[in-house]
């Protein structure tokens, strides 16, 4: 008699709409959750945990039977994650439980207030005015290490506008479209004035700090408003994010140049 296979996993699949909607917007209350690490980094692992909990290779097992084979696919499916299986563990076991034993429909969040929706889309106006200035220092690319952050820090700051878009529709608010946040920028003469015509490495990370230095202080200051706790702590999660990249171009000026 032939050998019976090992049953082979599947690619998991993306999280649906509303499950991918709940973990956004609970992930950061979870025991696993580390501050700082955006959901960018554990969305992989709730789509692993949830697609593995309902495929037929594991609809006999459970999870910790299929653990070694999660932790196979991880390796695979991690996508942008920097995190690895034992730092992401928790969080696919947390959804492939959601899977096989969904928790009750949440109540559908209330209205934000104009106030705070006004607040939060100015926020989200200079991210959106930051992120595009960002792109500009970098044409055309700097080579070596200056290049390799500030392409880091422009993918990071496009994955913190769509952070707070969610964050913003998840609360009951509404984001305002992009090509709003474009007219206010071209009409900006702050940003004529901190770009000029300089050029060289010193200009361009000077550029880039001030870009950025404007949006952690909107953020810092959006912090001290009466808006509801998820907010704030994606506010925090945001502030934090950018200090870092602040810190990281002040090392590039100090030792790189």
């Amino acid at each position: 008699m032939a050998p019976r296979a090992r049953p082979r996993a599947l690619p998991p699949g993306p999280l649906t709409d509303p499950v991918d909607a709940c973990w956004h917007g609970r992930y950061f209350q979870e025991p696993y959750y580390v501050s700082g690490r955006g959901y960018d980094q554990y969305r992989p692992a709730y789509a692993l945990g949830w697609a593995m909990a309902l495929s037929p290779a594991c609809a006999q097992q459970s999870f910790e039977a299929a653990e070694p084979l999660l932790q196979q696919q991880w390796e695979r499916e991690r996508g942008a994650s920097l995190l690895c299986w034992s730092q992401v563990r928790d969080a696919a076991a947390a959804s492939w439980q959601q899977a096989r034993h969904p928790r009750p429909a949440q109540p559908v969040a209330q209205e934000l207030d104009l106030g705070a929706a006004a607040l939060l889309n100015a926020v989200l106006a200079l991210g959106r005015q930051a992120h595009a200035r960002l792109g500009e220092c970098m044409r055309p690319m700097p080579q070596g290490l200056i290049g390799q952050v500030l392409a880091r820090h422009c993918n990071a700051s496009q994955m913190l506008i769509h952070d707070l878009e969610r964050a913003i529709a998840s609360s009951g608010g509404v984001a305002l479209p992009a090509r709003t946040s474009q007219a206010a920028l071209l009409r900006s003469t702050l940003w004529s004035g901190l770009m000029g015509r300089e050029t060289g490495a010193e200009s361009m990370l000077r550029r880039a700090e001030a870009c950025q230095q404007q949006w952690l202080s909107a953020c810092e200051a959006a912090e001290n408003a009466s808006l509801p706790k998820p907010l704030g702590e994606v506010l925090r999660r945001h502030a934090l994010t950018l200090r870092g990249h602040i810190e990281a171009i002040h090392w590039l000026r100090r030792y790189m140049l």
